[in-house]
């Protein structure tokens, strides 16, 4: 499939385009006009374009920045098409989110990337609810049962939805109305690395599939129902890594392992950091670029099939790969990761790809998101990101009309 993207009239709303858009039906059908906007839009821009994400892109970026606050701005000229943030630690009633940053500053950003059009997506890293263990420490057996109806901390974790409902409302455009985010909780849950996970087949935990869909079905109905939040989509996101590719089957029935059903999914994503940040000295990159693309195709064939938008939530650095490649034919981000967003008719229908925070911690390794001004892959990220087929904040049609 073809895509001219330059025939996109980037000064009319996306909208205008719905006709050809596939139709889908929403979590929230009272969704507030600007949320409902927005999706409408994303609709109308599967297959025409994908656009530029990253978490944290004005919070963490790299040491040598001069004077831009943005690592993307700083390399394309432009701030990204998707802005990430996360919510970690409201659950407790913190000042700060998981890594640090002030959630004031959060809300700031947030507004500052709806003004500028982009899109907002939020990710929620809870402490355990059981335990109040963190990152890395985060498992407990019967967690899940525990905060579901009829559990010992059903009422707690109701708390601790108010409390997110509350953030999530608290971000309002000039006429008042909260912005528009795309909320991706319970995030890689086909992992063994966080409390609400059920696993897969690869590798299974103590919450069976049935448990993480009643429990995303109940935080659903909190946050719409109970509290009125209207200003959401609803992303699931499975982990790559934990999804066997044996056969078509196999990859289908664990990337929709403990999947709450359509009635409760806008956006199919994918958090795929495997086939992107391995060690090609290890894993052949041509291997792992077959099943990039093999999970970008599926991923885009069931957002079809489903009448859901897709992306790719979270992805990894390329630039392990940056070997593998003749510069002249494009180096990891133009070669490895733009070939795969544009490799078919069904890849191309992934709205977003949003690379991680550039945190320090992360320096030297796949999750370290893009790269620094000065970076030998600079000019190639600036042509992954400013190629026809995708969008930073400085070409987007409007998507909130």
């Amino acid at each position: 499939m073809t895509v001219d993207a330059a025939a996109v009239d980037s000064s009319a709303p996306i909208s205008s385009f719905a006709a050809t858009a596939p139709q889908a039906s929403a979590v929230d059908p009272h969704c507030l006009p600007k949320t409902r906007a927005l999706a409408e839009s994303l609709r109308a821009a599967t297959g025409r374009f994908a656009m530029v994400g990253h978490q944290d892109d004005t919070f963490r970026h790299h040491v040598d920045l001069s004077a831009a606050d943005s690592d993307v701005k700083a390399i394309t000229g432009a701030y990204p098409a998707v802005w990430g943030f996360d919510m970690g630690r409201i659950e407790l009633g913190w000042k700060r989110n998981i890594d640090g940053v002030p959630f004031e500053d959060i809300r700031r950003e947030m507004r500052r990337a709806y003004d500028m059009g982009s899109v907002v997506t939020v990710s929620w890293h809870s402490v355990n609810p059981v335990t109040g263990g963190g990152y890395g420490d985060n498992m407990a057996p019967g967690t899940v049962p525990a905060v579901l109806p009829g559990g010992r901390m059903h009422d707690r974790y109701l708390e601790w939805l108010g409390r997110a409902a509350d953030f999530l409302v608290s971000v309002t455009a000039p006429d008042g109305e909260p912005i528009p985010i795309v909320f991706r909780p319970y995030h890689e849950h086909t992992g063994t690395w966080f409390w609400w996970c059920p696993g897969s087949s690869i590798e299974a935990t103590d919450t069976t599939p049935a448990e993480y869909a009643e429990l995303w079905q109940m935080t659903v109905e909190y946050l719409r129902d109970v509290r009125g939040v209207h200003n959401l989509l609803y992303a699931y996101s499975p982990d790559r890594s934990r999804i066997d590719m044996t056969d078509g089957a196999s990859r289908r029935a664990d990337y929709l392992h403990g999947y709450p059903g359509d009635d409760w999914v806008d956006v199919l994503g994918l958090d795929d950091y495997w086939d992107i940040d391995q060690d090609p000295a290890t894993f052949d990159p041509a291997d792992c670029h077959a099943d990039l693309v093999t999970m970008l195709t599926l991923v885009g064939r069931l957002g079809r099939e489903r009448g859901k938008l897709t992306a790719a939530t979270e992805v990894g650095s390329p630039r392990g790969f940056a070997a593998a490649f003749d510069p002249a034919a494009g180096g990891p981000w133009v070669g490895y990761m733009l070939s795969a967003a544009t490799a078919n008719e069904w890849t191309r229908r992934v709205l977003w790809y949003l690379p991680w925070r550039n945190c320090e911690e992360a320096d030297g390794g796949g999750a370290y998101g893009t790269p620094a001004p000065d970076s030998a892959y600079a000019d190639d990220f600036r042509d992954f990101a400013r190629d026809a087929f995708m969008r930073l904040s400085d070409t987007l049609p409007p998507l909130y009309m």
